[in-house]
């Protein structure tokens, strides 16, 4: 009966400790090295601690293993010893029980809820402590290591911490949540999807075909080029020979204006162009928005895997993939869908797929094309003609005007037939 203050004593304690541990495993593992790096610009003395922990987290959550387990065991022998001297053996039992409670009551559930609302707080008192109590124990952790490399071997599991990076899927569900929340502007959603998505962009998904590129040919005069851009409205266009397969250089309004001022509008523009960047089709879009800057060009001109001329890509639209379309004072803003009913609309066919999913709440998918011309050419079968329907997932698409074998101009209505049947 001596013990007893001292039983009492050393069973909240342990308890304490125990919670203590729990708690620091809750917060530990919850905290991504990012979050813990912002906490250490916050609080200077953290920094050594966050740095051990983001090198080695295993050591630190092996040594809250070995501690929740040694006052956890320390604290049901202290309670048997309690109950053995109040009642007799026969309380050992009830004493398992009532200290198997309190274990899971007041050494897990409460301090690991705590953890979860207060875990970065609560790494400020944690990292110091769990540090210093690794220390102690390092020779326990070391022997964990090598059974765990055993167990490793054995299993063929890799049972190494790793810390849980955060994934493009997670930051565009964050985004989503915050746009919901109103934390977030839809504006700004599209552009961070846009950076998300950057580098997955192939060049030949945002260029500007060869259908429909601005060109001159290298016979005409300064004179004459002038008059074609004002027309246009381009800052810079290719110079080709013959076909435009053959790109001899790139032309700047500003290189022919000086020209021009210089009494020179006779000459030929061959003389004022540049010289061109071609870049493949299948590049991906960073790559090519990092050779952009270091030559300094804002023009490249794609070229396909025959070596012929594709389309055209300007700095421009890249920076577009990420903030959306910018307007400057030369361009003139092309309707490409227009609304006439709720179940019509007027479309033109070089608008993406992925443009028309969104105007009609659709799921039209061709692997080979990218635009709605190229789907509806992959759908007839063969060249259309003006006036030629056909009829796909609840949709009805009818030829409205073509250019030679290239379709510019869809109506796109809903098909009652169905329903009508």
């Amino acid at each position: 009966m001596d013990a007893l203050p001292q039983l009492c004593t050393a069973i909240v304690i342990l308890l304490f400790l125990s919670a203590f541990f729990s708690a620091s495993e809750m917060a530990l593992t919850a905290a991504s090295s990012t979050r813990m790096k912002l906490l250490a610009e916050e609080y200077p003395f953290l920094e050594r601690f966050v740095d051990w922990v983001n090198e080695d987290r295993y050591q630190a959550i092996s040594a809250i293993l070995i501690g929740n387990n040694l006052v956890n065991v320390a604290a049901s022998v202290a309670a048997t010893a309690l109950a053995t001297s109040l009642i007799d053996e026969h309380g050992v039992a009830s004493a398992v029980v009532v200290m198997s409670i309190l274990i899971i009551i007041f050494g897990e559930v409460i301090p690991k809820c705590v953890a979860m609302a207060k875990g970065e707080r609560l790494l400020i008192v944690v990292l110091p402590l769990v540090r210093f109590f690794s220390w102690l124990v390092t020779p326990l952790i070391w022997g964990m290591e090598q059974f765990a490399r055993i167990a490793s071997c054995i299993t063929g599991l890799d049972l190494s911490l790793k810390d849980s990076f955060v994934t493009k899927e997670e930051i565009g569900q964050v985004v989503k949540i915050g746009e919901a929340s109103g934390a977030i502007e839809e504006s700004e959603r599209q552009m961070i999807d846009g950076v998300i998505s950057f580098d997955e962009i192939r060049v030949s998904e945002i260029m500007i075909p060869r259908t429909r590129m601005h060109m001159i040919e290298s016979a005409r005069t300064v004179d004459d080029a002038l008059q074609f851009i004002e027309k246009m409205g381009d800052s810079r266009v290719p110079v080709f020979t013959d076909t435009p397969d053959h790109i001899d250089g790139i032309v700047l309004v500003k290189d022919l204006l000086t020209a021009l001022m210089k009494g020179q509008k006779n000459e030929p523009v061959t003389k004022f162009m540049r010289t061109p960047l071609f870049v493949p089709e299948t590049m991906y879009v960073p790559r090519l928005f990092r050779i952009m800057q270091n030559v300094r060009m804002h023009m490249a001109v794609v070229v396909d895997e025959y070596g012929g001329t594709a389309g055209l890509i300007t700095l421009e639209d890249l920076l577009e993939e990420i903030v959306g379309e910018i307007q400057d004072e030369y361009d003139k803003e092309e309707q490409t869908v227009t609304r006439l009913s709720d179940d019509s609309y007027r479309a033109k066919a070089s608008i993406s797929l992925e443009e028309l999913n969104d105007v009609l709440n659709s799921h039209f998918v061709c692997d080979d094309v990218d635009t709605v011309g190229g789907f509806l050419l992959d759908q007839f079968g063969n060249f259309p003609h003006e006036g030629d329907t056909v009829a796909l997932d609840g949709w009805l698409f009818e030829i409205l005007s073509m250019d030679g074998h290239r379709i510019n101009d869809v109506m796109i209505r809903r098909d009652t037939s169905e329903a009508g049947e």
